[in-house]
């Protein structure tokens, strides 16, 4: 079974990939096919606690057989994430796919989480908040992020309002 992963854009050198957590099931397939897109990095956003109630504790032994690097920066289900943490990561993840990298990123269902860090990577590319909103849900095939607060969180992020 093809896992669901989906290329939103190219930045710089590098690609963007949206996706929902692997298949816990089949988490080594879904890695194979993620080596295969040339995947050369998965963020994962989900916690400690939550990954491991997934079955994905082995998440980042997997990934690391197939030389594919693995990140966690932890967000609270449907939550929001921590500010001055985010505008770091934001600037290391886009300064590492503009570079090259391939990255892919995913939450449980990689809607909400994952809508506002993909759209944060996509607003320091110059798009604007609902363009990168819009590129992301089409991508993906459903509308993102899953609240109002997390749709307000990336408009704040957009106008500078988050430092």
């Amino acid at each position: 079974m093809i896992p669901p992963v989906f290329e939103v854009t190219a930045i710089g050198k590098g690609s963007l990939f949206v996706m929902p957590r692997p298949s816990s099931e089949w988490l080594e397939d879904d890695v194979r096919y993620f080596a295969k897109l040339g995947i050369t990095k998965v963020l994962s956003l989900m916690e400690v606690q939550e990954a491991s109630e997934l079955g994905l504790a082995k998440e980042k032994a997997v990934l690391q057989q197939y030389g594919i690097e693995f990140l966690n920066f932890p967000i609270r289900d449907r939550g929001l994430p921590k500010t001055a943490a985010l505008s770091d990561l934001v600037d290391a993840l886009y300064l590492e796919v503009s570079s090259g990298q391939v990255l892919a990123i995913h939450c449980r269902a990689g809607i909400g989480r994952t809508g506002i860090l993909a759209s944060c990577l996509l607003i320091k590319d110059q798009y604007n908040a609902q363009t990168a909103i819009d590129m992301i849900s089409s991508a993906r095939g459903i509308s993102i992020p899953d609240t109002q607060e997390q749709y307000d969180f990336i408009c704040d992020f957009e106008a500078g309002k988050l430092s």
